[in-house]
């Protein structure tokens, strides 16, 4: 059902988008929590054990969003439970001198996807980032990659690489992710030199 409306969107139909207007209505964490692990309206609900969030709300000025979860952490339902996830960690703590209540992670994609993904899941997922996003009204959006920082509507990922820019009520910046990184070690000075501009 869900499929066919975007169909007929794309064609050049209008509908009430209700599904949207009902995740605006997301009241407290533990709902969207609820939200998140019952939802079926991609293919990778089907592979999730754990739904990739944070397992419970923190008050955190930093929020770091990436675009998709690991195997690790999706058989533990333990967010950054990978070997990318403790490099992560260690940039943060050695970098900013935060520990891991200090920060919110969060994942574009909300159920395990194992690295595939298309634009069809991103739509029915960043419902729940949005408000996931309102909920913790962090200080500071770090977006790493150019994907995720693309996910979200904005442009010119490699102008406002390590840019920080005011956005509503909060400042964002965009960076390299850790795969890129890694395929790319060179860069790992310039995430860095990102990360501390974050500490100001």
């Amino acid at each position: 059902m869900i499929r066919s409306l975007y169909y007929l969107k794309a064609m050049g139909f209008n509908f009430v988008d209700t599904h949207t207007n009902h995740f605006e209505q997301v009241q407290n964490f533990q709902e969207l929590k609820q939200l998140v692990s019952s939802c079926t309206l991609c293919q990778f609900s089907k592979t999730r054990k754990f739904g990739l969030m944070e397992p419970k709300i923190k008050n955190a000025k930093l929020l770091i969003l990436d675009v998709f979860g690991q195997k690790s952490e999706n058989e533990s339902g333990i967010l950054l439970n990978s070997k990318k996830g403790e490099k992560l960690k260690h940039y943060i703590y050695q970098i900013l001198g935060l520990c891991d209540e200090d920060f919110y992670f969060s994942y574009l994609f909300k159920c395990f996807c194992n690295g595939k993904f298309d634009d069809f899941s991103l739509q029915s997922c960043l419902p729940f980032f949005w408000s996931e996003l309102k909920l913790i009204q962090p200080a500071f959006l770090l977006c790493l990659g150019e994907y995720t920082f693309k996910s979200l509507g904005f442009k010119d990922y490699h102008i406002l690489k390590g840019e920080v820019f005011a956005y509503k009520n909060f400042f964002i910046m965009p960076s390299y992710d850790l795969d890129f990184i890694e395929k790319n070690p060179s860069y790992e000075k310039n995430f860095i030199q990102d990360l501390k501009k974050i500490k100001g």
